[in-house]
């Protein structure tokens, strides 16, 4: 026998004092979950109605269970608690408004997840941008693949908002339409949130991928280079050795240079400049703007007629302090 913790009343509720669940009606219990829930769904029929959460993730991922049994609903919930203290602070008058109640919680935990997954991009983007080898593809994967769990999420609640909407449930639904329009209403605002933000998410790593494949293509080029070079000069002066050891230490010398010279050269064309806006859009060219005057003689006489117009000006002003 499960034992069941009393939680409150519902409109018409009768718990008499010291009653258990068997006594009882319209009233809402409490008990610790067995079975892990494995997939989020709602099912059931009018006289046995069960829907199956989640909220959190990773280590903190915790269940809960809202299970209709006669008149009464019972809660199974990981220790956790966090919607049994939702659930606490509601006036639920119907079954209807307690599996609501539940939708509306977990939309804004997935909600809360989703705007976190924002600020992890930003870190993740930053302590992967200067890196020029393939080290952070697999924190990318990790990142997607926990994005990605969001979108399937969204559709497990899609699907239980659908049933409902579409009066699979009539009997325990009943006045609770209120309820029902804010949840359509949240839950739209939550796949928006999540599609805009996805779009910006997948640009900005294939963005990152494709600067992480050029790098290493670049790196892969060089070290080609460098070994054939390095091959061809070490056989060269690795046979001058035995003539000459000067010579041969002279070409060591010489293959550590170029070597550290190719490095340099890829560092230095390795390195990218950003154009600022002033550089390209505020600031012009005075070069172009030295065509343009040759190619338009009126610009060419404006430029001409300037320091006259200065001259006099200057002039004027020196015979009105005179007088």
């Amino acid at each position: 026998m499960n034992d069941y913790t009393f939680l409150k009343t519902m409109n018409r509720g009768r718990h008499p004092e010291d009653a258990g669940i068997e006594n009882s009606s319209y009233c809402i219990f409490s008990s610790p979950i067995q079975d892990s829930i494995m997939r989020q769904r709602i099912f059931g029929d009018e006289t046995a109605l069960t829907l199956e959460l989640n909220y959190g993730e990773g280590d903190l991922l915790n269940d809960f269970r809202l299970r209709q049994e006669g008149t009464n609903l019972i809660l199974e919930e990981s220790p956790e608690g966090l919607f049994q203290a939702f659930l606490m602070d509601k006036d639920i008058k119907y079954v209807g408004q307690a599996y609501m109640y539940a939708l509306l919680f977990k939309i804004a935990n997935l909600n809360e997840l989703i705007e976190y997954s924002i600020k992890d991009m930003k870190i993740l983007e930053d302590s992967l941008d200067n890196r020029i080898d393939n080290s952070g593809t697999y924190q990318i994967l990790d990142f997607r693949r926990r994005y990605t769990e969001y979108g399937n999420q969204i559709i497990a609640l899609k699907e239980i908002i659908t049933r409902i909407d579409k009066g699979y449930y009539p009997i325990q639904m009943q006045n609770s339409y209120v309820l029902q329009g804010q949840v359509a209403l949240d839950f739209r605002f939550l796949e928006e949130r999540y599609e805009l933000n996805k779009n910006t998410i997948i640009k900005d790593l294939d963005t990152y991928t494709s600067i992480v494949s050029n790098n290493l293509s670049r790196n892969t080029r060089l070290l080609t280079l460098v070994s054939l070079g390095a091959v061809a000069l070490n056989f060269m002066f690795g046979s001058l050795l035995a003539v000459s050891p000067a010579i041969g230490v002279t070409g060591g010398v010489l293959i550590g240079g170029l070597t550290a010279g190719a490095a340099v050269l890829y560092r230095t064309n390795g390195s990218r400049r950003f154009p600022r806006l002033h550089d390209s859009h505020i600031l012009s060219d005075s070069n172009a703007l030295e065509e343009k005057s040759a190619n338009n003689p009126s610009i060419l006489e404006n430029k001409q007629e300037t320091p006259m117009r200065l001259e006099e000006s200057k002039k004027d002003s020196k015979d009105f302090d005179e007088q």
